[in-house]
């Protein structure tokens, strides 16, 4: 707690420092630009215990996040060429990689109506739930073993009054284990205060062997290597849903997400050959209020279910095996977050929460800067 605190003084006071140094953003003057934005997004970690601790889910991340976090972190060149095309690339450190990564690479075709984007952006679903908080979406990183999610590929938007509707391709490789294409659409609608939306996913092959995935890293491709002889693997597909409703007014606003996995194939083992189906169903709740132009409240409270179905010989040792035996853990996380917007380019923040898993409480506490500086 001692080394938050310090961490916490010294980013207020370089927040203070910038604002002075600085005047504000730049102003566009022309349909053409050239940004180079200067990222920087750094959160630190502490818990009275090990975070995250384990879940009965298939490959679920065992890895101690405490301390500090860099994710995020690099510089961003946007260039507009026309009025209708533009680029994006931002390089940026990967905290599982354990160094810079090519983050985003993508080239926008844009009009009133459509936006076409091509190359390696987030898609839309990672971005379907509540607003970021520092500390990662509950059902989200329990999928991913990250909070970052990003894909190669071509997504299609478009726009038409209160109602927008999009289809994306991708290569999968941001989703663990995954060795097809996954495939993307939703709808979203807006109408003042008020919004909702719908977002699906799907994969027909992915193949994760737990031994070596077990969200360790951005799995990038598959790693089922030793099927059955070596190690235990999952070989099936994989469906994703995600709804989200909010409310938005001047002072106060309010969210709910819902977030669904279903996994469908076969468990290949060292002690046999099953059939095997998973799900993961979330809910989160979001209720914040506007302090001043500059400081926001808020109080989150997101709740997971889990559930398993094997069927074949072997069965409960295989579950057991693969810590997946209990199918009745509700894990929860609830949080307070307070973030000022020190000055344009920088945002500090100081998340509380209580969370539960595996019959285990956790306190926590999470400290965040983010800062997003436009350097030409």
């Amino acid at each position: 707690m001692k080394n938050l605190l310090m961490i916490s003084a010294s980013l207020i006071l370089a927040a203070a420092n910038s604002a002075l140094a600085h005047d504000g953003p730049h102003d566009d003057e022309a349909a053409d630009y050239t940004h180079i934005n200067l990222l920087t997004h750094i959160r630190y970690l502490s818990a009275g215990s090990a975070w995250p601790a384990p879940l009965p889910v298939l490959g679920a991340s065992s890895e101690d996040r405490r301390g500090a976090w860099y994710g995020g972190s690099g510089i961003e060149w946007r260039q507009r060429w026309t009025a209708e095309i533009d680029t994006q690339l931002m390089a940026a450190y990967d905290e599982h990689e354990q160094g810079v990564v090519l983050d985003h690479a993508v080239i926008r075709y844009q009009t009133d109506a459509v936006q076409l984007a091509l190359g390696r952006q987030s898609p839309v679903l990672a971005e379907a739930g509540l607003s970021a908080w520092a500390l990662p979406d509950l059902w989200l990183y329990t999928v991913l073993g990250d909070d970052h999610w990003h894909e190669d590929g071509l997504a299609l938007r478009y726009t038409t009054g209160k109602l927008m509707a999009h289809a994306g391709v991708f290569n999968g490789h941001g989703y663990p284990g995954a060795e097809s294409a996954m495939w993307t659409a939703g709808l979203a609608w807006q109408d003042g205060p008020w919004s909702v939306a719908g977002h699906a996913a799907y994969l027909s092959d992915v193949n994760r062997s737990f031994a070596t995935d077990a969200h360790s890293g951005h799995s990038h491709a598959g790693q089922a290597v030793g099927c059955g002889k070596l190690t235990d693997c999952l070989a099936g597909k994989s469906t994703l849903l995600r709804a989200k409703a909010g409310w938005q007014g001047e002072q106060y606003w309010l969210q709910s997400a819902w977030s669904w996995q279903q996994q469908d194939g076969q468990l290949d083992s060292t002690l046999g050959r099953i059939s095997y189906q998973g799900e993961l169903n979330s809910l989160a709740l979001e209720g914040g209020v506007k302090l001043t132009d500059s400081i926001k409240l808020a109080l989150r409270h997101e709740w997971m279910g889990i559930a398993h179905e094997l069927a074949g010989v072997n069965a409960a040792q295989i579950a057991s095996k693969n810590g997946i035996a209990n199918s009745d853990e509700q894990p929860y996380q609830t949080g307070l977050r307070l973030a000022w917007q020190a000055h344009p380019a920088h945002l500090l923040a100081l998340e509380l929460h209580q969370t539960r898993r595996s019959g285990e409480s956790n306190h926590l506490a999470m400290l965040q800067w983010q800062m997003n500086l436009r350097v030409y």
